[in-house]
């Protein structure tokens, strides 16, 4: 593979950069153009002529000194399991990542090692903690604070490792998250690949995650195999996106394979900006973790030592941007013309909040809330009833069941601490089995396990309604978060004496 060299006469900048060598076979690889007249006034980001495309070189890493460019890439020092229970500790040790031949080699390794255990932008962060643990080591870097990017191309051309509990990754993470901590600010996955040829897997992702705090997390994304049945471990091969205003599209070896638009991503930190949370600038990461949540729950599960030490060799890093609208990003796309349309998920729809009450179920659950249940075993049935008189129809809890809850929940959580109180009006239709025990607890949950923990309520008389006023301040003197409620009101009767009871509500709503 020739190297990209800064001036005007170089025609191997193309975004398939593997048509240049290596062998990928693809047939799939495609050349955006030669750059453009070179006496044409050159924009001042460019390091070269704009390809005939529009996109023009801004950044690149050829891996051609004989050691990692400290001026573009930094370690990450850890041993956290990066947020996914993996094995390995990031080492800035010479035998886990090093330039060579003009190439980046991220090497994983089997060695028990210890190391921080928080994150390198932890504000409590100490490199000298030794307090982690794993039983690899490995390489994690990133170009944050040295190079960040809003919109553009992001180009690798790598060989990726192999074997069970192998997890590549050429990703994407803010620099600022604006609206706050992952996945809220977003991830963009440009390429990942777990458990390479194990039992023939061959397939590479591209995901995006966003939504919110987890785990009402979100992400969506799609699988790709190389045409010929060509495994990514055996050879070279060219990852991309391209990122423009409310639109991220992926390519292999050049072949456009997938597009998401804003239509079908969000953040519940912004949900009246439509490109939140993908109009911030971000910086890229390559890693080779081992094992975790993925890798060791698929394909043959676990973590196969004896497929380690593994390589994860890369020829170059390059980053484009688009030079007819560098604010947008637009008027650059490669495409094809094939490649499948991720819907993603639409963005929920937010509660009114500038009422002076917020409301949850009056006769009907009112959106953006879901009426749903949980139960250990057994079931609660739900069911809108006609209760009579002034209530109308009510909804209606039916516990077969020792251990269940009922709940209105969003799939998004909303800021609710403007509010005073949750006020909501009950009837006890049927006891439980052991009556003479009965007991009633109310919570509000944050995504669970973030909760007020369950507050306890004085039962009422069977077959009278009652309003009950629960202030919102107990409930985060309980543990809510008031600035992140998802599920605004749980009921239940007591723990392990529920069977029979059958519970109606009516009127819930949260009251400044």
């Amino acid at each position: 593979m020739s190297k990209l060299l800064f001036r005007t006469s170089v025609l191997g900048m193309g975004l398939a950069a593997a048509a240049c060598g290596g062998g990928s076979g693809s047939g799939n690889e495609e050349d955006p153009g030669v750059p453009t007249d070179p006496v044409a006034e050159r924009p001042e980001q460019c390091l070269e002529d704009p390809l005939n495309s529009g996109y023009c070189l801004v950044w690149a890493d050829e891996f051609s000194g004989e050691s990692i460019d400290s001026k573009k890439w930094s370690h990450e020092k850890n041993c956290t399991g990066g947020g996914n229970n993996e094995a390995q500790c990031y080492t800035d040790a010479a035998e886990n990542s090093w330039v060579a031949d003009d190439m980046l080699h991220i090497k994983a390794i089997r060695e028990d090692a210890t190391g921080p255990n928080r994150v390198d932008d932890d504000p409590d962060y100490d490199p000298e903690d030794t307090s982690g643990s794993g039983t690899y080591t490995s390489a994690r870097l990133r170009t944050k604070g040295l190079g960040d990017w809003k919109y553009g191309r992001f180009e690798m051309r790598a060989k990726l490792p192999f074997g069970q509990g192998s997890w590549p990754a050429f990703w994407m993470l803010p620099s600022e998250w604006a609206y706050g901590g992952w996945p809220l600010s977003g991830e963009i996955d440009i390429l990942e690949a777990v458990n390479l040829k194990v039992g023939g897997e061959d397939r590479v992702h591209g995901t995006l995650h966003y939504g919110d705090s987890w785990p009402a997390n979100k992400y969506t994304g799609e699988a790709y195999q190389i045409p010929g049945g060509l495994n990514p471990a055996d050879d070279f091969h060219t990852y991309a996106v391209e990122w423009e205003e409310g639109e991220i599209r992926w390519y292999v070896d050049g072949d456009h394979y997938a597009t998401q638009t804003s239509d079908g991503w969000y953040t519940t930190a912004a949900l009246d900006n439509p490109l939140a949370p993908f109009d911030q600038t971000f910086h890229l990461i390559l890693n080779l973790a081992v094992g975790g949540d993925w890798p060791s729950n698929v394909n043959d599960t676990g973590i196969d030592e004896s497929a380690f030490p593994q390589e994860y060799v890369i020829d170059y890093v390059r980053v484009y941007q688009c030079s007819e609208d560098f604010e947008t990003g637009k008027g650059c796309a490669s495409s094809d013309g094939e490649f499948v349309l991720n819907p993603g998920i639409t963005p929920p729809q937010a509660p009114d909040g500038d009422g002076e009450e917020l409301t949850i179920f009056d006769g009907a659950v009112q959106a953006p809330y879901q009426w749903l249940t949980w139960t250990a075993s057994g079931s609660v049935d739900l069911e809108v009833v006609d209760a009579g008189g002034e209530y109308g129809e009510v909804g209606q809890f039916s516990f077969n069941t020792n251990q269940g809850i009922g709940y209105f929940q969003s799939e998004a959580a909303f800021d609710l601490s403007a509010y005073t109180y949750v006020k909501f009006d009950l009837r006890v239709l049927a006891e439980p089995a052991d009556a003479g025990a009965a007991s009633l607890t109310f919570r509000a949950d944050c995504g669970h396990p973030c909760s007020s923990g369950d507050i306890p309520l004085d039962m009422p008389p069977v077959n009278q309604w009652t309003q009950f006023q629960v202030p919102v301040m107990d409930l985060v003197d309980g543990g809510l978060n008031a600035q992140s409620v998802n599920t605004p009101f749980v009921i239940s009767p007591g723990w392990d004496n529920q069977m029979g009871a059958v519970l109606q509500v009516d009127n819930v709503v949260w009251s400044r």
